[in-house]
């Protein structure tokens, strides 16, 4: 059984949906303040954003592009648009005039919210706790997450994370210049080590290349970036999220699919809230799923909007690297109480081919106390 240390999975990650307006809305939907929020469109097609606490307010990242970061707040044109606050229980976000359009009237949006340290951040300077580069991080040991900001110097370097656990999956960012996102899964039955691979938010297959994470796993201390400039050009500005794998609230890794509607099986240990996966030898998308858009019986999970019973087919989907409006063509999954079980044959991730994932509980199989979870 999967003993858990985190009590309430909602206390530290959402998946919500809310409706578009035409004026500024408040989301309120979460049990804690969020520090990280991604948001998308789900009617139209719409660029992903991406927000977090430590870069502040009205600053926003395409999560499908390699675009630098915007800063509305220092156009006057938007100085009111964007994501405008982290509130206690979620955030404000404005009617945005350029893309992504995080709420527009008449359409709907989904949003996931993550917790680190409500904003409060530690400096580590370079030289110091194993660390090469200085940085700047703030860090949910709970759940291992933490918001990690860095300047690069153009030299092979370790960067210190603050987790105190080795991390499992990390996405990293350029600011001020266009590179796509980098990001890192680690192994597990599959591929015992990963560190010598990289992938991107734009689609495209696993690679290999020393120069991204030099070849080097992360520590329960810090994390390693080569020489790339998508991960460390001399001057440049950095974001890195980076999470680590904490029984019965996140679980990172790979699986092989089986080509059969009665399809593979990903064992997480939780019923998960949020499940996304990559084929990584060819170019298929990353397909996101969660509980806050499952099927709604009776619809034929056709309604977008916040009314509806759900039931537990997992239906409508996005793609991470895709701006497209939301579908529900392909990729059927149950969400069970343990993990995942895929329904489709498709390339997407139930073929004969290896994938990686990630995923959030919204209920661990056994609690704190060794007692098998019940609702909360």
């Amino acid at each position: 059984m999967a003993y858990t240390t985190v009590t309430k999975p909602k206390d530290h990650v959402e998946a919500s949906i809310y409706d578009g307006s035409g004026s500024a809305v408040t989301i309120n939907t979460m049990a804690f303040k969020p520090d990280v929020v991604i948001t998308k469109d789900r009617t139209e097609a719409h660029a992903w954003g991406c927000y977090d606490s430590s870069r502040g307010i009205k600053k926003w990242l395409k999560i499908n592009s390699g675009q630098s970061q915007n800063n509305a707040q220092n156009i006057a044109t938007e100085v009111a648009a964007s994501l405008t606050a982290f509130t206690s229980t979620g955030f404000t976000i404005a009617t945005m005039s350029a893309d992504p359009i995080g709420n527009k009237n008449g359409n709907y949006f989904c949003s996931w919210g993550f917790k680190a340290n409500a904003g409060s951040k530690t400096t580590n300077n370079a030289g110091a706790n194993g660390a090469s580069i200085a940085s700047v991080y703030q860090a949910n040991t709970t759940s291992g997450f933490s918001i990690v900001q860095y300047t690069g110097t153009g030299s092979i370097g370790t960067i210190k994370h603050g987790l105190g656990i080795a991390p499992k999956m990390m996405w990293i960012k350029r600011l001020n210049a266009s590179e796509q996102w980098q990001v890192y899964i680690g192994g597990d039955t599959l591929t015992a080590d990963r560190e010598d691979k990289y992938l991107q938010f734009d689609g495209s297959g696993e690679a290999d290349d020393v120069n991204r994470w030099n070849d080097t796993k992360p520590t329960s201390s810090v994390f390693t970036v080569g020489n790339h400039a998508s991960l460390n050009a001399s001057g440049s500005t950095y974001v890195a999220y980076i999470w680590g794998e904490v029984k019965g609230f996140s679980k990172m890794g790979e699986y092989r699919g089986i080509n059969n509607a009665n399809g593979s099986t990903v064992y997480t240990g939780f019923r998960p809230k949020i499940f996304v996966s990559k084929r990584t030898g060819g170019n298929e998308s990353w397909i996101i799923s969660d509980t806050a858009r499952s099927f709604i019986i009776g619809s034929g999970g056709s309604e977008k909007g916040t009314a509806g019973k759900k039931g537990n087919r997992i239906e409508q989907k996005l793609k991470l690297e895709n701006a497209g409006a939301e579908n529900g063509n392909s990729g059927d999954m149950d969400f069970m109480s343990n993990g995942v079980k895929f329904r489709d044959t498709d390339g997407v991730h139930n073929y004969d081919y290896n994938y990686v994932y990630f995923a959030f509980a919204d209920m661990p199989v056994v609690s704190t106390n060794g007692v098998i979870a019940l609702a909360l």
